[in-house]
């Protein structure tokens, strides 16, 4: 999700990552195999400082190409992985001051 600085929650952008139990038992898993920092937070929630984005976005990048190695992992989470990576770049790469909170 981002907000613009200062705005309200209506101006927010929402991105969906997975449903919690997909969450747990595919995303979590496939990050701790990985040795992921990042990824695991993402359940809890936590705000994203802007200067940690490209690790967050690098961790995703790995994330993601673990699951073009695996089916099932590809049918399950890739196209909401594109998604949520696509946008934090778009981020990442705007002069836009926004909130940004993944959870």
């Amino acid at each position: 999700m981002t907000n613009p600085r200062g705005g309200d929650a209506t101006s927010a952008h929402l991105v969906p990552v997975a449903a919690q139990s997909t969450f747990r038992e595919i995303w979590i898993p496939a990050a701790v195999t990985l040795g992921l920092q990042w990824v695991p937070m993402f359940e809890a929630g936590f705000p994203v400082d802007r200067s940690d984005l490209p690790d967050v976005i690098r961790e995703l990048e790995t994330l993601r190409d673990f699951c073009l190695s695996s089916a099932s992992l590809r049918e399950s989470i890739l196209a909401r992985l594109e998604r949520l990576i696509d946008e934090l770049n778009k981020i990442n790469s705007s002069d836009e001051d926004v909130e940004i909170f993944i959870g």
